[in-house]
This record gives structure tokens, sequence and C-alpha cells, in this order.
């Protein structure tokens, strides 16, 4: 194999006028990931998976929705798998590529905002969470929109060149989109976001609260326990009441479950309710309880139930 080739992938007819035939590529050592396309390896990830398609992309044609939105390494509503059809766009008017494993569709020029991320081409963050709006629920799209704009340096897998954007650079580029469902959602998930959250689950955990008539809560509270300072995911001061999501670090990481233990000890010793939250009860079928449980511990500590 020339060098030039050995990493990556290649399309048959590069492969050809570098001297290797049909009927060498078409061994079966060679993973076939898209038409016309052969590559050493299976992909595992979603920036692999890109990769393997680049050799066919022609120019005028980006990554984007879902696709975009893994590659910035922005939540997405269900994990990555191999099967997942890329997406991309064209320009409108141009004709759109069709091929198995990809969905391609037209997008008009001002919302064609692009860049170059890990040498792929790509529709700017914003517009990656537009134009894959249709896939998402409004709660994915909050979630999306909070990633992005969090200032929080250990919120899992943003990619480094998303940086830290400010709401009202967000703000511009939905307006900038223009009519439509997308937008629309857009902006009403924008009034709702914060600035600062740590994780996706953090934001499904305030949404589900919330979204049951609950108080709208604060986020990274930061309490002082006798000169030391402890910092609450999501919390109602006023009725020290606080909720903390365990991620199954809290879970497999000794050092920081007996953290936890002393910590939520401190917390009551000091007046608070602390309630520990799992992804088991952020499902549908547990979601009542759950609420239930945060309605009875703020209307215990003085809240006033929603009218």
């Amino acid at each position: 194999m020339p060098e030039s080739l050995i990493d990556g992938s290649v399309r048959m007819q590069d492969a050809e006028s570098e001297g290797l035939g049909e009927r060498r590529m078409s061994a079966a050592r060679f993973e076939r990931p898209f038409h016309g396309v052969r590559s050493l390896d299976k992909a595992t990830t979603p920036l692999e998976q890109a990769r393997q398609y680049a050799p066919r992309l022609k120019p005028g044609q980006w990554f984007a929705g879902i696709s975009a939105m893994r590659l910035w390494g922005l939540p997405s509503p269900v994990p990555w798998q191999l099967s997942e059809p890329l997406r991309l766009v064209v320009p409108h008017g141009a004709y759109p590529p069709q091929s198995k494993g990809v969905s391609a569709s037209r997008l008009v020029q001002r919302r064609l905002v692009t860049t170059i991320l890990e040498g792929l081409p790509v529709l700017q963050p914003v517009e990656s969470i537009l134009h894959a709006s249709s896939q998402l629920s409004s709660i994915d799209v909050l979630i999306a929109l909070e990633a992005l704009i969090t200032t929080s340096d250990v919120y899992p897998g943003r990619h480094p060149a998303l940086g830290a954007w400010a709401p009202d650079s967000v703000a511009e580029r939905i307006e900038a989109w223009g009519k439509g469902t997308a937008a629309k959602r857009a902006r009403v998930a924008l009034t709702r976001a914060k600035v600062g959250v740590d994780s996706p689950q953090e934001t499904r955990m305030r949404a589900t609260l919330t979204g049951e008539g609950l108080p709208e809560p604060e986020i990274q509270v930061v309490v002082d326990l006798g000169g030391e300072a402890v910092r609450l995911d999501t919390a109602w001061p006023e009725y020290r009441v606080a909720g903390e999501y365990e991620g199954d670090h809290h879970r497999t990481d000794a050092r920081q479950w007996h953290r936890d233990i002393e910590r939520e000890r401190a917390l009551a010793a000091a007046g608070w309710t602390v309630i520990r939250v799992t992804k088991r009860d952020l499902h549908a079928r547990a979601r009542a309880n759950l609420v239930g449980t945060f309605r009875n511990a703020l209307a215990k500590n003085g809240a006033r139930p929603p009218e």
C-alpha cells in the first residue's frame, strides 16, 4: 500500500491512480463503509466515520445536523451507532449526494454558515443544532444550547474548538436562520438556558422538575459549611433543598463515593435536604416519583405549591 493510502480511507478510483487495481482493493481485508470507498478499519467513532466518507465529499458539501453535532461534541439524544446515517447539506439548487449510509438535504445560502473542523467541512455549532431540530425534543434542544454556552471546564465531550459561546451570539445566529419551527424552538430554549451547567443530565434533571411546575432552581450554588465551600448542581437556597445528579463515577469511584457521603452529612447538619438523582430517575416511568420527592421536600421547607 502506498503511504498516501495507508492512513484512513480511499476511493476506488484514487486507489487505481496509485496503481492498485480493483481486484486488490476488493480484498476481504478492506472495510466498505460507503459505496466506492475502502478502508483498513471499521469506524468506532463519529469522527472516524466522517473521515471514511471524506474521500467522497465534493466542494459545496458539509456535514450537518446530528452528524455535525457529534463532531462538535454536543450532546445528542441517543448514543452514536455505526449504522446511523451521515447527515450532509448542500446549497439550495445543488444536487444532494445519494448513497447508502448518507442522508443529504439542501439549505438556503444564509443558513450555510460553515467552517473546517478536524479537517472536515461542517456547519457551525448553532446551525448544526437548528438543522437537527426535527430529530430533537424541546429538552434536547435546551441541553445542546446549554452545552454550547457553558463555562464549565468539566463538561463532558465538548470539542475544544467550541470555546464558550455567549448567549447573545447564539441568539444572533438563531435570528439569522430566519423563520420556522427550528428557530422558534431554539429561541424558547435559549430563554430557559443557564450558563455554567456541568453535564447534559443536570440540564435534563432541571428541565424535568420545572416542567412539572416546580419553581425554577439556581445552578452551581456555592454553600459555605464552616469555611468549606460546597457547590451544588441544582438548588433552591431559600428552602435549603438541592438536587445532585449522580453519574456512574460517583458509584464506581470509592473516594468520590465517600466524599459524597461526608458532604451530604455536612449539608444535612446545616439544614439542607439533598436529593440524589440517577439516570434511572429521569426515565419516563420514574419521573412522577422523582418530582413528588422534590415537591414534598420543598413544601416541607416552606415552598408554596404552584397556583
